[in-house]
């Protein structure tokens, strides 16, 4: 198996790396920064730098690998990182994974994992989305992600290539650069500084910690009953910045929590359903909140 992993700096590639390095499959990094060099220091890891918007690169790398499977989650992949740059996020969200596809499709690659979001929902509450609940995204990376899906759907459909894309909430972990709130607490308070903002304490998101995620993606690279489909992979829970809290008290005794009321200006939405996650593949997250910022927690101390 040599597996392509487009973003493979990112929060879900890096861990995806590692854990595929530790199952001794042949994994071929490309991103656009260079990775970290642990990495480099194993035989099964070749690190090709490149952007996926540029097609010829994309299919070369597939070509000179003999790449047979890709996870494809290159890109931007941060709503507020579509609000001052919307055709940045467009060139590299919906070209980029044009171009991911069509060099597939070129190669006779036989598996693509395409990384979405539950941002297709947009900002609307019901009890739980189900994968058959119409998408209605409310910002331009809501709309690349529901674009990059439908592309799955034509490329499994008319092309025979084995597609899965995954609706994944707000993901959290080592290594994340982008802003998320349980980043920004646990970062101040190790450095000694009080948590005081006027606001955020009512934020509430499905949290999922980065390690289910690639758990998700194992088992869809092992199963055939994932092809052309679109799975729902989260927790099926909202969790609230003073539950976060109430972990990070626990971990810093000495720190002031004080965040006033309302959120972090992040939408929210009702949880996921992850039925057809579970009969599909088995899935379960098994990081409950504690448990991740716990594991979060000791990488950032170490």
């Amino acid at each position: 198996m040599n597996v392509l992993v487009t973003g493979s700096n990112g929060l879900i590639g890096r861990h995806l790396v590692e854990f595929l390095l530790y199952k001794n499959i042949r994994v071929i990094g490309f991103d656009i920064t260079l990775p970290e060099k642990r990495f480099s220091q194993s035989h099964h890891f070749t690190f090709e730098q490149g952007n996926v918007d540029d097609f010829s690169r994309v299919v070369s790398v597939i070509k000179k690998y003999k790449i047979d499977r890709i996870i494809h989650g290159g890109g931007i992949s941060h709503p507020k990182e579509s609000e001052e740059f919307p055709n940045k996020i467009i060139n590299a969200n919906i070209v980029g994974t044009s171009n991911v596809f069509e060099a597939g499709r070129l190669s006779k690659v036989k598996q693509i994992v395409y990384l979405s979001s539950a941002a297709v929902y947009g900002n609307r509450k019901t009890i739980n989305f189900t994968e058959s609940a119409v998408p209605e995204p409310n910002t331009i990376y809501g709309v690349t992600k529901l674009t990059g899906e439908h592309l799955a759907k034509v490329y499994y459909e008319k092309y025979g290539i084995n597609t899965t894309s995954f609706r994944i909430p707000f993901v959290y972990g080592p290594g994340r650069a982008t802003h998320d709130p349980i980043k920004f607490i646990l970062e101040k308070a190790l450095n000694g500084e009080n948590i005081i903002e006027e606001t955020g304490m009512d934020q509430r998101l499905e949290y999922i910690y980065v390690k289910d995620v690639v758990d998700a993606i194992w088992l869809t690279l092992n199963s055939k009953n994932a092809n052309g489909l679109i799975l729902n992979i989260g927790t099926e829970k909202l969790k609230s910045t003073r539950e976060i809290i109430d972990v990070m008290e626990k971990l810093f005794p000495n720190i002031v929590f004080d965040l006033g009321s309302g959120g972090f200006g992040y939408d929210e939405t009702s949880p996921l359903d992850c039925t057809k996650a579970k009969e599909v593949l088995n899935f379960i997250s098994s990081y409950s909140i504690v448990e991740g910022i716990n594991e979060y927690y000791d990488f950032l101390k170490r």
